[in-house]
């Protein structure tokens, strides 16, 4: 349940995010937007009922090993722990944004949007508050969660309403002209914020590979190159394709780009609920390792293990076959074959999956 609720809370911020900066640009630099306002109600009322999902899964754990109630232990969460501080602020915040999404006279102001992106920021803060970046790092660790966050939700935000509610592709190139320049200052944003954020959590990268933090880590590492891969063709190749055909429709393609994006949604909110694993050893102690890393690693597995990565045969045949899938997408891509290019961009990813796991030893 947990996993299920962290993907969604992540959908529902990029849906407003995205929905509120596309109402911020001139419509003469964005397409025609028609984003449903149940659609932003129900997503601003889901986030705290989202965000409370993990408070509830711990209050329950604990309440079983103590002698403490349900209620006791939610309400010593809430006091007392960030998470717990953070979702105060946050239902407060969620309820306060929903209650005006639900009036006329604001949801026509022109002011609107604004007053929306900065609940939204507001919001970002509260969750990063709550991340186990903060608990061990303090400020540092909230802000570095915050902005890989916060980039990661304008960047995807943006994508999905632009992609899924545009009534069509007009002003699409006044669109690129501004998107894709934030879209390459939020994937900045992330990589560098994402680089921070595994010195502070995964300082054992390969060796983090045993335990399931790890190999959600990895895929979620690895679905970055289809992304990126879409993003460079939606973003730069579609000027060339317009000049070769001039009816050609960007839509599905970003369509396309966007279900890779909430596949990336899906394995971070799986990667959310799993333990960092700060030294690995110490981690294999209380926590199972990985069924798919014990499924695809071809040696021994002891907690004493120590991965190292080599190249072999076997691992180069799958990086060539990566490599095929990626010309392949871009082929696709100039064809105008959207299944094709989607299948093997999913496919880049498992290859790449395998050229790493059959190189370790």
């Amino acid at each position: 349940m947990s996993y299920v609720s962290e993907a969604l809370l992540y959908v529902c911020f990029a849906v407003l995010t995205g929905t509120f900066i596309l109402r911020v640009v001139p419509e003469h630099r964005r397409p025609d937007i028609h984003t449903p306002n149940w659609l932003l109600l129900v997503c601003a009322l889901a986030i705290p009922v989202l965000e409370y999902v993990p408070i509830h899964d711990s209050a329950v754990l604990f309440a079983k090993d103590t002698d403490v109630t349900y209620g006791e232990m939610v309400k010593s969460i809430l006091l007392e722990l960030n998470n717990g501080k953070a979702w105060i602020w946050s239902a407060v915040a969620s309820v306060g944004l929903a209650f005006l999404l639900g009036l006329p006279s604001f949801r026509n102001d022109k002011h609107m949007p604004k007053v929306g992106l900065f609940i939204m920021f507001l919001l970002i803060l509260w969750l990063g508050y709550a991340s186990h970046a903060t608990s061990l790092y303090g400020t540092k660790g909230w802000l570095v969660h915050s902005a890989h966050f916060l980039a990661v939700t304008v960047w995807i935000g943006v994508l999905l309403i632009a992609s899924w509610f545009s009534a069509s592709s007009r002003n699409w190139e006044a669109f690129l002209a501004w998107f894709s320049p934030l879209a390459i200052g939020c994937m900045l944003i992330t990589f560098i914020a994402g680089i921070t954020l595994m010195t502070f959590t995964t300082p054992q990268y390969v060796n983090s590979w045993m335990l399931p933090y790890g190999q959600m880590l990895l895929l979620k590492h690895l679905l970055l190159a289809p992304l990126l891969l879409f993003a460079y063709t939606n973003g730069f190749g579609y000027r060339n394709k317009l000049k070769e055909n001039s009816n050609f429709n960007p839509l599905p393609w970003l369509k396309a780009e966007s279900v890779i994006a909430l596949l990336l949604f899906i394995v971070t909110g799986v990667l959310g609920q799993q333990t960092p694993p700060h030294n690995v050893k110490e981690t294999l102690q209380s926590v199972s390792p990985s069924k798919l890393f014990r499924a695809v690693y071809n040696g021994h597995f002891s907690p004493d293990l120590s991965l190292k990565l080599s190249i072999g045969l076997d691992s180069i045949l799958m990086l060539a076959a990566a490599l095929v899938m990626i010309y392949g997408l871009i082929q696709m891509y100039k064809e105008n074959k959207i299944l094709p290019a989607f299948i093997m961009g999913l496919l880049t990813t498992a290859f790449g999956y395998f050229a790493l796991m059959f190189g370790i030893g």
